[in-house]
């Protein structure tokens, strides 16, 4: 059998990547006609061939300067570095500086411009819309600085006053001072036996308190309404334990124009009174009979009515006691008459 042995050839070994380099830098050297200084240079300690090779170009190939440029260049390297960091150092302590001044400068001082052109539309706007009210109610301009100096600062509730009065300032300005009265008012919720000596209430707006005088109201039978209410106050008055006088207001009462109906009610300190001819509407003449009472009387007298102008019409006259109509009859029901004799006079 037959072997085939191979002796394998020695290989070329090939020079690194860094001989490479030193090879190409001696060569240049070479070139360059520096070779005994390279040789000087090398005798003297110096192995970084680059370094070598960079001072002799810089000095044309004299050897003194070329060592000296060799033994300083580390020195050199040193400074330029420290002064490379001190010059990154002061950089970055003038931006802190800058940022700390930039962030103190947005907090003391807003962006004024901004906010200031904020102001100014938000005035030019103001002004616009005051140029409407104007042309539409050429005397709303002094109308609305009156109410201001009233006390009245509101300049669309100013308009809307007067544009509900129909440019009446009169009317405009009433209405301004019920709106205030009614934001403040208290109205009473409750009363003890004896407390009050007078009761004044208006029946009109008591007409749709119940179903019963819903359907009565319907067809048009507003005197057994007014009969009802009537009939309702008397058994109050009767339990009510301690003498109370009680004023019946109605608009135009189809009850008092019958006098024989009329007669079964009324007497010295049970009274029925029809507002028209004298007055408009029940409430007039409810704010006329308040007018005429004294101060010291007011405290004992109750207004009953859930129509919110009339209750700020009677605080204007000093009323002390005001209750909705609806709290009145619930009380009555409850602690006066019982709701059996309560509902027997809606019910019949």
């Amino acid at each position: 059998m037959n072997q085939n042995i191979f002796l394998s050839q020695p290989l070329e070994v090939q020079p690194t990547r860094c001989e490479r380099c030193i090879q190409r830098i001696q060569a240049k050297i070479e070139n360059l006609g520096y070779q005994n200084q390279y040789q000087a240079i090398k005798s003297e300690g110096f192995e970084d061939d680059k370094k070598i090779l960079k001072a002799l170009k810089k000095n044309k190939g004299d050897l003194n300067l070329a060592l000296q440029f060799i033994k300083e260049a580390p020195q050199k390297k040193i400074k330029k570095q420290k002064d490379s960091q001190n010059q990154s150092d002061l950089m970055e302590t003038e931006s802190k500086k800058c940022n700390k001044k930039c962030k103190a400068d947005k907090k003391e001082k807003p962006n004024v411009d901004k906010e200031q052109k904020k102001n100014e539309r938000a005035l030019e706007r103001k002004q616009q819309k005051l140029q409407k009210m104007i042309e539409e109610f050429p005397q709303f301009k002094d109308f609305n600085q009156k109410m201001i100096q009233e006390g009245f600062e509101d300049v669309k509730k100013n308009f809307r006053a007067l544009k509900k009065n129909e440019g009446d300032e009169q009317k405009a300005f009433s209405h301004l001072k019920h709106k205030l009265i009614l934001q403040n008012l208290q109205l009473c919720k409750t009363f003890s036996k004896g407390e009050i000596q007078k009761l004044y209430l208006d029946c009109n707006n008591c007409f749709f308190l119940e179903s019963n005088f819903l359907k009565l109201a319907k067809n048009g039978n507003y005197k057994e309404i007014e009969q009802k209410i009537a009939t309702l106050l008397n058994l109050f008055q009767s339990c009510y334990g301690s003498q109370i006088e009680i004023v019946l207001v109605f608009d135009n009462s189809k009850l008092v124009k019958d006098e024989k109906a009329c007669a079964g009610f009324a007497s010295q300190d049970f009274k029925l009174i029809s507002a028209r001819p004298q007055f408009y509407i029940a409430d007039d003449a409810i704010v006329h009979f308040a007018s005429q009472e004294s101060l010291e009387n007011q405290n004992g007298i109750l207004y009953v009515t859930s129509d919110r102008l009339l209750q700020a019409r009677l605080v204007e006259q000093n009323a002390k006691k005001i209750m909705t109509s609806k709290c009145f009859f619930n009380i009555m029901k409850e602690d006066f008459i019982g709701s059996k004799s309560y509902f027997a006079v809606i019910e019949n």
